[in-house]
C-alpha cells in the first residue's frame, strides 16, 4: 500500500526529500495527483510504502517538517486522508 505526503510549499518538500535521502529512507518524489492538488499547495508529493511510513513520519517530525496531509492510496486508486 502506498502513502502520499503533501506539502504547503516546494521548499518544504525539497527539504523533506534531502533529509529522507540522508537517512536512507526509501521514498518517491513525483508530481501531485490531480485529486490532491489544492490551492496554496506544492505540486510535488513524497510517497512511501507502508513499511517505511513510520520512519518517514518520525524523521520529518524530528526535522520539524510537517506535511500538510498524509493520504493512503486505495487499491481503487482513490486517496484517503489519514
Amino acid at each position: 500500500m502506498e502513502y502520499v505526503a503533501t506539502f504547503s510549499s516546494t521548499h518544504k518538500v525539497l527539504k523533506a526529500e534531502k533529509i529522507l535521502k540522508e537517512r536512507a529512507i526509501p521514498f518517491k518524489l513525483y508530481p501531485s495527483p490531480k485529486a490532491l492538488i489544492a490551492p496554496a499547495q506544492c505540486g510535488l508529493v513524497i510517497a512511501c510504502d507502508e513499511e517505511n511510513l513510520t520512519a518517514m513520519e518520525e524523521t520529518l517530525a524530528g526535522a520539524k517538517i510537517k506535511p500538510r496531509a498524509i493520504y493512503r492510496k486505495s487499491s481503487e486508486g482513490e486517496y484517503v486522508k489519514m
